[in-house]
């Protein structure tokens, strides 16, 4: 498994490198929207709509929105809306380490639970290329940010493989470890000093530590989320078309909730978006 992990990351990393580093913002914008219209394809299985046609309805229909957020995404409305989006991870990373959810096969569609998914799309696609459209570093920051995620998940695996011991919410994912989640934080660390080092940034290495080091417990918040719709399904992937690495939702669930967080973190220590 992890042989094939790596082979789809040695094909994947030069793609997603080249698409951030070498797209302009609005070419970049489209490319993630395709990304985005992956994800949209399996939430709407996630959320029990099994046909086809009713799926591609909604995928169809999400790119309507995003073409009509298009013009928009530098509105004055959307960062208040990531902003919010943002709390709102920070709220669903705390509850589902609670307990109060515990995923249960459930049958039938289930269409709040659809339209908070897209709103969560949306709002991550609005998020990053906001970031990526930044006059200052912008393509440089948005890889910074997807770099912060890999490294963060990367060090939760090694940490948890290594001295992973006690659960960290055994009731949505029990293949997660509170090591694990200290291996992912300490990654986090290491990234923030690096970008500190960098001076893309007007903010003091404290304050980027606290930036990046909460961004990896929301993006936590991200990966459990998606747990409980693939647990509440009884899927062990959200879709197949990455070997090694499941669907596009399973590569993208953490920066679903990170992106929202990175970015309002960015806006409130007051780095023009």
């Amino acid at each position: 498994m992890l042989k094939t992990r790596l082979l789809t990351a040695l094909v994947l990393v030069p793609l997603v490198f080249w698409g951030v580093l070498g797209l302009p913002n609005d070419r970049f914008s489209l490319v993630f929207g395709l990304v985005v219209l992956g994800g949209v394809w399996e939430l709407a299985n996630l959320c029990g709509l099994r046909a086809a046609p009713a799926r591609l309805a909604v995928v169809l229909g999400m790119a309507g929105i995003l073409w009509l957020l298009f013009d928009s995404r530098h509105a004055g409305w959307v960062m208040p809306f990531i902003q919010v989006l943002a709390l709102a991870w920070a709220v669903n990373f705390l509850v589902l380490l609670s307990g109060a959810v515990v995923p249960r096969p459930r049958d039938g569609f289930r269409p709040l639970f659809l339209l908070m998914g897209l709103l969560a799309l949306a709002g991550v696609w609005l998020a990053l290329t906001r970031l990526h459209g930044m006059a200052n570093h912008g393509p440089a920051l948005m890889m910074f940010f997807l770099l912060l995620i890999w490294v963060a998940d990367s060090g939760a695996y090694f940490a948890g493989r290594r001295f992973g011991r006690r659960k960290l919410a055994p009731h949505i994912s029990p293949g997660k470890t509170i090591e694990g989640v200290v291996g992912a934080l300490t990654g986090g660390l290491l990234c923030a000093l690096v970008l500190a080092w960098l001076q893309w940034l007007p903010l003091s290495a404290g304050l980027l530590v606290l930036i990046c080091v909460s961004t990896v417990l929301v993006s936590v918040g991200g990966d459990l989320w998606e747990s409980v719709l693939k647990r509440e399904r009884g899927m062990k992937d959200s879709g197949n078309i990455l070997p090694g690495h499941g669907g596009v939702l399973d590569r993208i669930d953490s920066q679903i909730a990170a992106g929202p967080w990175f970015v309002a973190a960015l806006s409130f220590a007051g780095v023009p978006l």
